[in-house]
């Protein structure tokens, strides 16, 4: 049996991803923004400006890294799998890499990894939300089929499938219909689908189509 803590979503609070790697599991999944952000500039008017997000990401991220990598490793040195989120504009890998942990990241160009025995797959986009953040998408067709096309085992995303514990705030849901209609009428071996973005329903779980979907927003 592989033992799991699932984080997402965290933003500026970074102890709850400690709390994670201080767990004694074998994996650490994170599912996108753990990052906190420079944020919106309210006396220019400045929405989300991606390089300045980058540069202050580094900043922020280093000095995180260096804390989680070393409680995983007083905790039994699990494996990190991440995935982006629309808030991280730079990835979970390099720093947590440097400061010795072991990572295996899920990223456009690699869209699989095999990590104890099993296939993780998935994608960091999420459906259009206002135009400045990082992995915005209208059409999810290619990567879907990339990501199936890996036979994956567990399935990791940072945004829900449509209808499946995705509501916000206002009622709608933040999730991708498309995955779902994958899910429910493509053959797959999918037993598990990891992630955050619809922070209304975190911290919930539900088995649906023979898959147990978990949002740890």
């Amino acid at each position: 049996m592989i033992t799991i803590a699932h984080v997402s979503d965290t933003h500026d609070k970074p102890s709850l991803v400690r709390q994670a790697c201080q767990a004694g599991v074998d994996v650490v999944l994170i599912t996108g923004d753990c990052m906190n952000n420079a944020g919106r500039n309210s006396r220019t008017g400045e929405g989300i400006i991606a390089h300045k997000e980058r540069k202050y990401q580094q900043t922020w991220y280093r000095k995180q890294a260096k804390k989680w990598a070393a409680d995983a490793a007083a905790h039994g040195n699990p494996v990190f799998i991440t995935v982006r989120g629309n808030h991280d504009f730079i990835d979970y890998g390099r720093w947590l890499r440097h400061y010795g942990a072991t990572v295996y990241e899920i990223t456009d160009t690699n869209p699989m990894v095999e990590v104890l025995g099993l296939k993780w797959s998935g994608f960091r986009q999420v459906p259009y939300l206002e135009g400045e953040w990082a992995g915005e998408r209208d059409d999810f067709s290619n990567i879907l089929d990339n990501v199936f096309a890996t036979n994956p085992d567990v399935l990791l995303t940072h945004a829900p499938p449509g209808g499946i514990l995705d509501e916000n705030k206002h009622g709608l849901g933040y999730g991708i219909p498309a995955l779902t209609s994958r899910l429910a009428y493509t053959p797959h071996k999918v037993t598990h689908h990891f992630y955050g973005h619809s922070h209304l329903q975190g911290g919930q779980s539900v088995m649906r189509m023979g898959v147990l979907f978990v949002n740890s927003a």
